[in-house]
């Protein structure tokens, strides 16, 4: 059924063209018919609805939300100490230090946000020679 409905979106797709863009990223547009979209929506709703919408996935999306939000404020604290050399430096040193730590956790997969994350708050987690 997913691999019919995947082939029916891909091969609906109708492209169009605006000339008064140079850029090929501006310049083309990847439209669906009316009927495919509303199809699309109401199965965006549906997952929505029975999927989204349940308490367990609720409860992982506000732990990672809160995750990110206590790396971000540990972090922005003292980047230069907490963050890597490596990668302190390879970011952009015009930007503000915010800016830097925003772009390093957004680099984090969920498993080293998790285990960074174990590391700095939970007791008796990890020790100076562990590998992140």
């Amino acid at each position: 059924m997913i691999s019919g409905l995947v082939n029916l979106f891909v091969s609906s797709v109708k492209f169009s063209e605006n000339v008064s863009y140079a850029h090929p990223l501006l310049r083309f547009n990847a439209t669906l018919p009316d009927l495919h979209t509303k199809l699309l929506k109401s199965l965006k709703g549906l997952a929505y609805e029975l999927i989204i919408k349940k308490a367990e996935v609720q409860q992982l999306e506000r732990r990672g939300q809160m995750v990110v939000k206590r790396l971000f404020e540990t972090l922005q604290s003292d980047p230069e100490s907490l963050i890597p050399q490596s990668s302190w430096q390879d970011g952009c040193i015009e930007s503000s230090k915010e800016r830097r730590v925003c772009d390093y956790i957004a680099g984090m997969t969920d498993s080293y946000a998790e285990r960074l994350y174990k590391r700095l708050f939970s007791p008796g987690f990890g020790s100076s020679g562990d590998e992140l």
